[in-house]
């Protein structure tokens, strides 16, 4: 196998996960369904770094990531997530699985426009944490409110095309991290995780996704 298809094979690792996801779901697996996205985000992880180890980074992989990243992240999360609970608030459970494949693919579709002009950080939650969100949420067998988790998918799918910066750790990035903004997103890690420690899958991403938050709300104060 060719250095470019064993890239391409990484990505191509991460829509069968996607898609393995759905499947499960579809049968009522929402523990695998969960697991299949997170196994999805290891090719994801694997597939750029595999590229730029062996030279092989083009723009069709590149177009090829982003595509997979929707069905994995994007579709089988807010079908999870509805799937799993959000059915039961009928139109606003639809409404938050929509929004999370849509703004999803509205995210990727701005980030691979603006790899060229923004450095050090993400413009907007990264997909694969949203999808990890919901995933994650599953997988830790606590079922809050509907009335709760429906607002909340809607939120983090919003979050996906907002404005808000995210660090990207593979870069410098140009906006301060705010120590009130840290504090502030541990703090509710150990709350949640003293509430219910069965949340423990998911509070790494929740603090991820506070954390910009906070920190480009802190850094626009001080500007």
């Amino acid at each position: 196998m060719s250095k470019r298809y064993l890239a391409n094979a990484c990505t191509a690792g991460n829509i069968i996960c996607g898609t393995l996801s759905l499947v499960c779901t579809m049968h009522g697996e929402y523990t695998g369904a969960a697991a299949a996205i997170l196994a999805a985000l290891v090719f994801d992880a694997m597939d750029g770094r595999v590229a730029r180890h062996f030279g092989v980074a083009n723009d069709f992989g590149r177009e090829l990531d982003s595509l997979c990243d929707v069905v994995s992240f994007g579709v089988a999360p807010g079908i999870l997530l509805y799937s799993w609970q959000l059915h039961a608030v009928s139109a606003l459970g639809i409404a938050a699985a929509v929004m999370y494949a849509v703004c999803g693919a509205m995210r990727l579709a701005r980030f691979n426009l603006s790899t060229d002009t923004i450095h050090g950080f993400f413009m907007g939650l990264p997909i694969p944490t949203a999808g990890c969100l919901a995933a994650t949420y599953v997988l830790s067998g606590v079922r809050l409110s509907e009335w709760i988790v429906a607002p909340m998918a809607m939120w983090i799918a919003w979050m996906m095309v907002s404005a808000v910066h995210y660090p990207n750790f593979k870069e410098k990035s140009p906006d301060p991290l705010q120590k009130k903004a840290i504090a502030a997103t541990v703090a509710v890690g150990f709350c949640l995780l003293w509430w219910n420690v069965a949340l423990w899958p998911f509070v790494p991403f929740l603090m991820y996704f506070i954390f910009g938050l906070l920190n480009t709300c802190w850094n626009r104060l001080a500007h």
